[in-house]
């Protein structure tokens, strides 16, 4: 995989149980600084390289500007005051669509971007498997290639792509056992991150 963002995907390498936020505060002759915050607690940490952090935070490498930590399943150089956020970097396919696993209340699916969705969206069948209780969510109408249809707006506990996770996630469940075919990760998600798209790559960053 390219470098184009900057960014390692360190594929094989576990992340934490909870993504962390980590910031460069200071550079010595052989050492970094490191503001790491998991969950509710902030911690300085000093760091040499190839030293891990309690947070499951590793500096790789250094050098007089920049420091070069790997969190959350990435990598990533950063210049001092830098903020290293959770993260997910996406691969297109051959037909240009990102299409990555996610996480829905604790569950395993796969799910296509779709900046033209207003949510989430589902298929019945596909709400069922992941546990979702679609059936008292709020009833709405919902245009299908098939013409409009029936469906649901739930609030999903939530939401996990990479190493961002988003609580109370809106998603629509279609009333049609098969459709959509793959789930749309829409605007309900996409529109609580930043998104950087450089060529076949696309970096999702988790917004304060």
């Amino acid at each position: 995989m390219r470098r184009g963002l900057g960014l390692i995907l360190m594929a094989l390498v576990a992340t934490p149980a909870f993504a962390v936020w980590v910031k460069l505060v200071a550079i010595g002759p052989n050492y970094a600084q490191l503001e790491i915050e998991q969950g509710a607690q902030r911690n300085v940490r000093t760091l040499r390289p190839g030293d891990d952090a309690p947070e499951g935070v590793r500096l790789l490498s250094l050098t007089p500007t920049h420091a070069e930590v790997q969190a959350n399943g990435i990598a990533q150089k950063l210049a001092l005051g830098q903020r290293m956020a959770p993260m997910a970097l996406l691969q297109a396919d051959a037909s240009g669509h990102y299409v990555t696993g996610i996480g829905i209340n604790g569950r395993q699916t796969r799910a296509v971007v779709d900046t033209g969705a207003t949510g989430i969206a589902l298929s019945r069948n596909e709400a069922e498997r992941l546990g979702i209780a679609w059936q008292g969510g709020r009833p709405i109408t919902v245009q299908t290639a098939a013409g409009p249809r029936p469906g649901h707006v739930v609030t999903l506990d939530s939401v996990q792509v990479g190493s961002i996770v988003l609580r109370q996630v809106d998603a629509i469940v279609s009333s049609l056992p098969d459709a959509p075919a793959v789930t749309l990760l829409g605007m309900s998600f996409l529109g609580r991150v930043e998104m950087k798209q450089q060529g076949n790559q696309l970096l999702l960053m988790q917004l304060r």
